[in-house]
């Protein structure tokens, strides 16, 4: 995804008072003050935890000598208290002064060491320059104990128990001095001490490397024997261009011992061969271009502009109040008539969704329920699919926006001020590659923003969360607005708003009649600015949500977006008088699509009943707090959210100014693929000579090469052992199914294995089919209808049932007698043979029923 937005924007002017101050938070753990009179250093444990979740004891010895030196001096300590010493009480005051000064001054030493470490850790120093911490010194508190006593009782007390879980019964010769061992009498009785056999062993390592020889009387002899001058030297072991010598197994030595009788080599250049080296690029670099995903995947809500001010928002209400009202508006608790979309067999009604942006009355709590349910979803898909815009039309188009003097004109009709909030993401992001050394939290250019709210409850909250953001309650109609004088009214038509991006998601399922769908697109087409403004409609991914947009996507090329050979279009309610046949304005459209054909799953306007096959995209984000609480949920916290969209820009065409090429041609092209246009190493693409890829015919296109002429993957990919298949609608504007094999190319093959639904695919494959499609028909059959179909031919089954007993009572002809073959006195008839008389009986009966009943109906 699209970084997140710096935390200094996070506290913005609140508006109406919804936001409540945020307290500030109490300052981090750290180390607490020095104590008075000693004055020693100890780390709390919030400290260490913050510290060892930051990773600068990477190092095992800084782990163990940090944790060493915690442990021996500071651990269980009771705060603003001395223990006495231990030494005896017969010393001076002076030295007892002294011994404080001492202890003072090595708890000094501790607490500079540590600063330097977290100094040290934030300069990322502290592996390559351990050694200057002195991790390899002695304690310092046990140095200094072993002369002057130690610092109190407990510390005497604690080093004496770590000897004894150490070591045990046993303790090694001087590891505690005399006070330490009367301690460790008295604790766990006389310890038994262990002394160093160092002679021994070393008198064991000589005998290791002698030689004996016996002579003739049966003694053993030492035998002398002359060390290599060689010894000393490292040989040679291997070659370092060839590498290390491997072990053979017995199967390689005995198969190597076959090929040398044979008179032959054991080949194994052909496994190395098919290895993808670590210094080759993970993915081919069109493969990369043509993707349809956030950076990551998975979309994460910025808390500073998204769940952070709906929480404060939230915070003034009940959670089981919200909870309540949002599953009794969206339909359960899964809220199947929000913007989740449930799956087929969940049997859920194709209706929009209850709240609308624009409707004119709303509670607070159903402002509070759009905001808690709907923003999530309308977040995510709308940063998808700006996203995806922004990859077809490349930087130079959003950075002309930005450059401007006023900035980018966004317009977000119907997402509540959801849409505002994705698009200064991608602002935000984009500002980020132009000027990668900006300070942090340094204000971008966001230009103006209007956002259409009919409520008054809910401007009000979405007000909260935005700056610099216009709201209108409703849209102005310019489909009934003259757009040049008349001859009733000689005057200039009055100026028009003009939008760069007008985002529309869930707007058009609301409108039942189509005509009125109709009329809300020519609006916001309208509404568009004539000299590259984008329009994006968007629906839930279901058969009706889909079926809308490709209705406004088949309005929009038969009326506004001229193409080759269609740029004109006739509009039969004009006068008489005038010119019906009306020249259409230069535009294209950008995503989904890659072709400007009739669309192959929309054959017919309308609702098609029976359908199974639509276009749709899905895009997963990691759900907030409060909308895990509405949900119920306990485990999963992310969602998949469908949606149908598509994007189209007016007043350019890139078909022109960059000559893309769409139609049959470019889909031969992609099918041959674009994997050597980026000079890849030839030895990568080892295709077939009979593939398509290895014909000259649609080599020359790969020159003409733009990612809105490859094929776009509608289906997610269907992965199988050795081959990969895609459901991919090309730029002809057909709907193909491609095999990807491994034996086509490993480049190929391995990027396949990477695919996903929605993605570009640019490097070819070796087969392709025509995929049949499942659209339903007008006048077809439903689901109910089917179900309905089914029930009652199974109740005229039930019925037939019934009647044949009284059939055969009267007269219906009699069973043929079939009678299992009798068994003789004391014969054992085998399982199989038993199984198999059974088995003719039952095929004789059936072929019987089947005769008489074939008979019944001639009759």
């Amino acid at each position: 995804m699209l970084s997140r937005t710096s935390a200094a924007r996070a506290s913005r002017p609140c508006s109406h008072g919804l936001l409540r101050p945020i307290a500030s938070q109490p300052p981090r753990a750290g180390l607490q003050q020095l104590r008075r009179g000693a004055a020693s250093f100890v780390p709390t444990q919030q400290r260490r935890s913050a510290i060892t979740q930051k990773g600068f004891p990477s190092n095992p010895a800084v782990r163990a000598s940090l944790s060493a030196d915690a442990k021996s001096s500071n651990a269980n300590r009771a705060p603003g208290t001395r223990y006495a010493s231990t030494t005896p009480p017969a010393e001076t005051n002076a030295n007892a002064e002294r011994k404080d000064a001492i202890y003072d001054l090595i708890d000094q030493i501790n607490e500079n060491e540590m600063q330097m470490v977290e100094l040290m850790d934030d300069l990322d120093l502290l592996d390559d320059h351990a050694e200057a911490l002195g991790i390899d010194r002695p304690e310092l508190d046990h140095a200094f104990s072993q002369t002057i006593g130690h610092r109190d009782a407990q510390t005497l007390e604690e080093r004496v128990r770590a000897a004894r879980q150490q070591f045990g019964d046993t303790l090694p010769e001087d590891y505690l001095n005399e006070t330490e061992i009367e301690l460790y009498t008295q604790l766990y009785g006389e310890p038994i001490i262990e002394q160093e056999h160092t002679e021994l062993q070393i008198e064991d390592e000589k005998d290791l490397n002698t030689l004996y020889r016996e002579d003739a009387d049966g003694e053993w002899q030492e035998v002398e024997v002359e060390e290599s001058a060689l010894e000393d030297e490292v040989p040679v072991v291997y070659d370092m261009e060839m590498g290390p010598i491997e072990d053979e197994t017995a199967a390689m030595q005995r198969t190597r011992e076959i090929a040398e009788q044979l008179g032959g080599d054991v080949m194994l250049e052909q496994f190395e061969e098919d290895t993808i080296h670590d210094d080759a690029p993970r993915l081919h670099p069109r493969t990369v271009e043509g993707k349809f995903a956030t950076d990551p995947s998975t979309i994460f809500l910025p808390k500073d502009t998204v769940t952070g001010p709906i929480s404060i928002i939230l915070s003034d209400y009940s959670n089981k109040h919200i909870s309540e009202v949002a599953r009794r508006t969206f339909g359960g608790s899964r809220l199947p008539h929000s913007t989740y979309t449930p799956l087929p067999r969940a049997q859920s009604p194709q209706i929009p969704i209850p709240l609308s942006a624009t409707q004119r009355h709303m509670t607070e709590m159903e402002a509070n329920a759009y905001i808690a349910a709907l923003y999530p979803g309308l977040y995510a898909s709308t940063l998808s699919v700006l996203t995806e815009v922004r990859k077809r039309l490349g930087p130079e188009w959003i950075r002309g926006l930005m450059s401007r003097e006023d900035g980018p004109h966004f317009l977000d009709a119907s997402a509540g001020g959801a849409g505002v909030l994705a698009w200064r993401e991608v602002l935000r992001a984009e500002w980020d590659l132009m000027v990668p050394d900006h300070p942090e939290g340094s204000p971008y250019p966001v230009g103006k923003s209007t956002v259409v709210t009919g409520s008054e409850s809910l401007q009000l909250r979405a007000s909260a969360m935005l700056e610099n953001t216009s709201f209108l309650p409703r849209l102005p109609d310019y489909v009934h607005v003259r757009e040049k004088p008349t001859l009733n009214d000689s005057r200039a038509p009055p100026k028009r708003k003009q939008y760069d991006v007008i985002i529309a998601p869930h707007s058009l399922l609301g409108l039942e009649e189509e005509y009125m769908r109709k009329e809300h697109v020519q609006n916001l087409w309208n509404l568009l600015n004539p000299n590259g403004g984008v329009l994006i409609l968007l629906e839930k991914g279901h058969q009706k949500g889909f079926e809308a947009v490709a209705g406004a996507r088949e309005m929009l090329l038969k009326r506004h977006i001229a193409s080759p050979g269609s740029t004109h279009y006739e509009n039969l309610t004009e006068s008489p008088h005038e010119d019906t046949h009306i020249q259409k304005e230069t535009g294209m459209i950008v995503a989904p699509c890659t072709n400007h054909g009739k669309c192959p799953m929309y054959h017919m306007d309308g609702h098609a009943k029976g359908r199974k096959d639509f276009c749709h995209f899905e895009q997963r984000y990691i759900r907030p707090q409060f909308m895990q609480r509405i949900v119920g949920a306990k485990d999963r916290n992310h969602e998949d959210v469908r949606f149908s969209y598509v994007a189209v820009q007016r007043g350019v065409d890139l078909r022109e100014t960059e000559s893309i090429v769409q139609g049959p041609e470019a889909t031969e092209a992609a099918f041959a693929g674009y994997e050597d246009l980026d000079g890849m190493p030839a030895e990568e693409a080892q295709v077939d000579e009979s593939s398509p890829a290895s014909q000259d015919g649609t080599s020359s296109d790969a020159q003409n090469f733009h990612s809105l002429s490859l094929p776009r993957i509608v289906y997610p990919p269907i992965k199988r052992r050795g081959h990969i298949i895609f459901d991919s609608c090309t730029p002809a504007g057909n709907i193909e199914r491609w095999t990807v094999p491994r034996s086509f190319s490993r480049r190929a093959y391995k990027d396949a294995r990477k695919a996903r639904w929605g993605d570009l695919w640019a490097l070819g494959a070796k087969t392709r089919i025509h995929r049949n499609l499942r659209l339903g028909d007008k006048f077809g059959e439903g689901r109910r209808e089917r179900m309905e179909r089914r029930a009652a031919t199974r109740e005229e089954l039930n019925e037939a049932e019934q009647e044949e007993p009284g059939e055969e009572e009267t007269g219906s002809p009699s069973w043929p007698e079939l009678a299992v073959p009798p068994r003789k006195k004391g014969q054992t008839i085998p399982s199989w043979k038993k199984n198999a008389d059974k088995k003719s009986l039952r095929q004789a009966t059936k072929q019987y029923s089947s005769s008489n009943f074939g008979s019944e109906e001639l009759s």
